[in-house]
């Protein structure tokens, strides 16, 4: 071979080379492909007036379809389609369902019925098949003059789901009763107790969650304000099961009023988290979100701290201009705690507001029903805006880590914002934020990743228009850690998409 053939080949090599590399650096990660699979669409039969997905087992991917005297159970495979479904006895008057939880092989449903004098509350236990067993387990009772009109029976359970808690609410006079109870998933009793708050005129309950070791906490709020900002005092309760102690803390100042509360559970440590927005009185510049931490071991407050909104954290948000930054503020919503392994948090907002719109529509038809002609009448519109989302890394000493900002603008009418907001994914240490980019137009279907370091990256997942799609990101169910499924709904047509990473 010549030297001026070897030059030429050389070349040749360095060029195939460069061209590959490129290629290789631009081309999406294997590890980063999606994959999407859709349900056959459904028409969802009239005697059903809504939905909700349970979750996913053995058996598949659970959903309940429900009526006002109808309630159905249905299976789907990896590939959603149906693998089974079955009629569920809980009808009319003679049983009320009131939840399920779904374990490895088999489903807990729990039920109440009346008798002459006492609420009954139950649980039947469907197998691999949604075989409906003639044996019925009581749980618990209570007289029906103690009831009233109301719901008496409730269920949560653990992250892991190894702990059940079940209870009941009750009021009297003097005293405001958080009845509970702590079940094994073998539906064996671990404890029974009794939270009570005095002098409980306005009080509701905000949150109640159980850890994976089964160790309680409550949240009650004292409600004797007209505005937003209805909440002046917050009683937090804890129950240690080891121990079988029951703390109490008491979130108020006199100068504050708060709002918007919830809580988390970590499932690597004792710990509980809770975050509410808080706003002063007296000075309209101290105004944002107030964070506790407290150790269930010990039923102690390790952080009580407030992250105050100010001009230049939320200038950032671009999606909507105010005549001040403390309007802005008022929108900022907790939404969502996830605990960090190192005994911090991430808390994620979402800017939130509604209001009603009233506009004049001029009648002019003359007729028997219209004894006034030209009479303005009024239309009443609804309107519903969601903005920005916003993710907070907060270190355990209270201090923030980082802040990051998603920009978002949904505005719809009269829907009650059924297709706004976003689905949540954590997925190895990432966290995903689905949503609807006005779907109206557009029809594109966004995602936003948050990695560890508070850097962002925006994608558009697909065309959901093209897809005849109409997701539904408030309904989401996180299955795993790799995925999660959402429905899409119109015109009563159902279809659920699966999101896989």
């Amino acid at each position: 071979m010549s030297n001026k053939e070897k030059v030429v080949r050389n070349k040749f090599f360095i060029k195939t080379t460069v061209l590959v590399a490129l290629f290789l650096f631009f081309m999406p990660s294997v590890l980063n492909a999606q994959t999407i699979i859709k349900s056959f669409p459904d028409k969802v039969a009239s005697r059903f007036s809504d939905y909700e997905i349970i979750g996913k087992n053995d058996l598949g991917l659970v959903v309940h379809f429900f009526g006002t005297n109808e309630s159905e159970l249905v299976t789907y495979d990896d590939k959603l389609k149906i693998a089974n479904r079955r009629d569920l006895p809980f009808k009319g008057k003679a049983a009320t369902l009131e939840s399920f939880i779904l374990l490895q092989n088999k489903i807990l449903a729990f039920y109440t019925t009346n008798g002459e004098n006492y609420q009954y509350f139950k649980l039947k236990i469907l197998d691999e098949k949604l075989t409906i067993p003639n044996e019925t387990i009581l749980l618990d009772s209570m007289p029906l003059m103690s009831i009233g009109k109301g719901k008496a029976f409730y269920v949560k359970t653990s992250p892991d789901k190894s702990k059940i808690l079940t209870f009941s609410m009750l009021k009297t006079k003097a005293s405001y009763f958080i009845r509970f109870t702590i079940l094994s998933d073998s539906i064996k009793i671990l404890n029974r107790n009794l939270f009570s708050v005095p002098d409980a005129v306005n009080v509701s309950l905000k949150s109640i969650k159980i850890n994976n070791q089964g160790n309680v906490i409550a949240v009650t709020g004292d409600e004797n304000r007209n505005d937003e900002y209805n909440y002046d005092k917050y009683t937090i309760l804890t129950f240690n099961r080891n121990t079988i102690t029951i703390g109490e803390q008491v979130l108020q100042n006199q100068d504050y009023v708060f709002k918007n509360l919830i809580t988390e559970v970590s499932t690597r440590r004792e710990l509980v988290y809770i975050a509410a927005c808080y706003k002063n009185l007296k000075n309209k510049n101290d105004i944002g979100i107030l964070y506790q931490m407290i150790d269930l071991r010990t039923n102690t407050v390790l952080l009580n701290t407030k992250m105050p909104f100010n001009e230049e954290i939320l200038q950032k948000s671009q999606t909507n201009e105010f005549k001040t930054w403390q309007d802005k503020a008022t929108l900022v919503k907790p939404k969502r705690i996830i605990p960090r392994s190192d005994g911090g948090f991430v808390l994620v907002t979402e800017g939130e507001y509604k209001f009603t719109r009233a506009e004049r529509i001029n009648n002019n038809n003359f007729g028997y029903y219209n004894a006034t002609p030209y009479m303005p009448a009024v239309r009443y519109i609804d309107q519903n805006h969601y903005y920005d989302i916003g993710v907070f890394s907060i270190n355990s000493d209270g201090t923030l880590d980082w802040q990051t900002n998603m920009p978002k603008s949904q505005v719809s009418e009269n829907d009650d914002g059924y297709y706004s907001s976003f689905a949540f994914l954590e997925a190895n240490n990432v966290l995903k934020f689905l949503y609807n980019e006005d779907f109206y137009n557009i029809g594109n279907f966004v995602e936003y990743n948050v990695n560890p370091n508070g850097l962002i990256k925006r994608q558009s997942v697909m065309n959901s228009e093209k897809q005849n799609l109409v997701m539904v990101p408030l309904k989401g169910k996180q299955l795993d850690g790799r995925t999660i499924v959402i429905p899409s709904e119109q015109k009563r047509t159902l279809q659920f998409v699966l999101f896989q990473y």
